[in-house]
């Protein structure tokens, strides 16, 4: 009688022993799931990020080109005097500032600066003066 509770203790322990073990392994595979899940949440959020980041700085290198074409167009105008007119791009809108010698140079400044591949709005704040 005691080899069978000896017996039946031994298969009550190695049966328990079999059990924390399938437990163990279940919560590994959980965790180790769970390890990827996150894993591929951060990768997805960086991927976004990133993403982001470029199509800034797609969009700062879009308006720089488009303020240099604009700086050429002033320049090429051989009637208008562009030296004293600043351009900037900001979002696809040109800024127009400085002076120029008359009224019409100043129209003609915002007008060159809207016939620009790329241009959506043109501000501009030319002033007549010397």
């Amino acid at each position: 009688m005691a080899s069978v509770k000896t017996l039946s203790l031994v298969s009550l322990m190695a049966l328990a022993s079999l059990s924390l073990a399938a437990c163990s392994q279940e919560s590994a595979e959980d965790k180790t799931e769970q390890a990827m899940e996150s894993a591929k949440e951060t990768a997805d959020k960086m991927g976004d990020a990133a993403e982001e980041k470029m199509e800034e700085a797609g969009e700062y290198l879009s308006d720089s080109a488009i303020t240099a074409k604009v700086k050429t167009a002033l320049f090429d105008n051989g009637g208008l005097d562009s030296s004293k007119i600043s351009v900037e791009t900001r979002n696809k809108t040109v800024y127009l500032s400085g002076t120029v010698a008359t009224e019409n140079d100043a129209e003609t400044a915002g007008q060159l600066a809207e016939g620009v591949e790329g241009v959506e709005d043109v501000e501009n704040d030319i002033v007549v003066g010397n």
